[in-house]
C-alpha cells in the first residue's frame, strides 16, 4: 500500500487512504500506541495515566440526512480542520473544499465512495504553503502539503479566502435545493454518488458550492450561491 504519512512541525500526521485500504486498522494501531505510551509514562512515575481529551470533534457535529454516504455535514466537519490548520500554521486561510474526486486525480488513487471524506483546502498565500485535511465522521483522519494543479483545481490566485469561520449554507442545502430543480439527476437516481466543490471565485460576490456526478465529471451538474441559496446558472 502507498503512504502518504506527512509531517506538520514535526508531527506524523495521518495519510489519506486508498479504496479499501484498512483505515480502521491503521487508526486501532495509532490508538493502541499512544494508549500504551501513556501507560508506560505512568508506571514510571508510579501514578495513574492522566486521562488524555478525545481529539474528536469539540461539539456535536450536524448529521447528514439527505447525503446518506457522508455521515456528518460540511459544516459540522470544519471546526475540526480549522482547528488541524491552526495546529499547523496560526496565519493558515480557510480556501474552501476540495472534491474528493480531485484528490484521487492528484494522487492517482481511488477512495472509498461508500464513505467519502470531506477534503478542507488551508493555504498561506505569500509563502505558496498549502495544506489538505481530510475530515471523516466529524474527525481529522489525514492531512498532506500539497499544491494541487490548476488544471484539476483553481490557482489561490484565482479564489479568495472564505474567513476563518463558517458563514454559508451547508451541504443539505445545496442538494435540497437541486432536488427541487425539474431536470434533477439526483430526484430520479437517489442512489448517485455526488461530490462538492465550495469555493470563492475571484469576481463574484459570494463564494459558491458546485455539485458534481462523482461517476461523471465532464461537467458540474448544479451551482449555488453558497450565501443566499440563488441557483448560479
Amino acid at each position: 500500500m502507498v503512504s502518504f504519512l506527512t509531517s506538520v512541525n514535526g508531527v506524523e500526521t495521518m495519510p489519506f487512504y486508498p479504496r479499501n485500504a484498512p483505515r480502521k486498522q491503521a487508526q486501532s494501531a495509532l490508538a493502541l500506541f499512544f494508549v500504551c505510551t501513556v501507560l508506560l509514562a505512568a508506571c514510571a512515575r508510579g501514578t495513574e495515566p492522566d486521562r488524555i481529551p478525545s481529539p474528536a470533534i469539540s461539539q456535536t457535529p450536524s448529521r447528514s440526512i439527505i447525503d446518506t454516504r457522508r455521515r456528518v455535514t460540511a459544516q459540522g466537519s470544519f471546526q475540526v480542520a480549522l482547528d488541524a490548520a491552526m495546529a499547523w500554521r496560526k496565519d493558515a486561510q480557510w480556501y474552501g473544499i476540495i472534491p474528493f474526486t480531485s484528490i484521487e486525480r492528484a494522487l492517482a488513487i481511488p477512495f472509498e465512495d461508500d464513505k467519502p471524506s470531506w477534503f478542507f483546502r488551508f493555504a498561506v498565500p505569500v509563502e505558496k504553503d498549502e495544506l489538505i485535511i481530510e475530515v471523516l465522521d466529524g474527525q481529522v483522519i489525514g492531512s498532506n502539503e500539497m499544491q494541487l494543479p490548476g488544471y484539476i483545481e483553481p490557482l489561490l490566485t484565482e479564489i479568495e479566502p472564505l474567513g476563518n469561520q463558517w458563514t454559508v449554507l451547508d451541504n443539505t442545502v445545496v442538494l435540497e435545493k437541486y432536488l427541487e430543480q425539474p431536470d434533477s439527476l439526483l430526484a430520479e437516481f437517489a442512489a448517485m454518488l455526488v461530490d462538492y466543490r465550495l469555493s470563492y471565485p475571484k469576481g463574484h460576490s459570494h463564494p459558491v458550492w458546485t455539485l458534481y456526478n462523482a461517476q461523471n465529471l465532464t461537467a458540474p451538474i448544479f451551482v449555488l450561491d453558497a450565501v443566499t441559496g440563488q441557483v448560479v446558472k
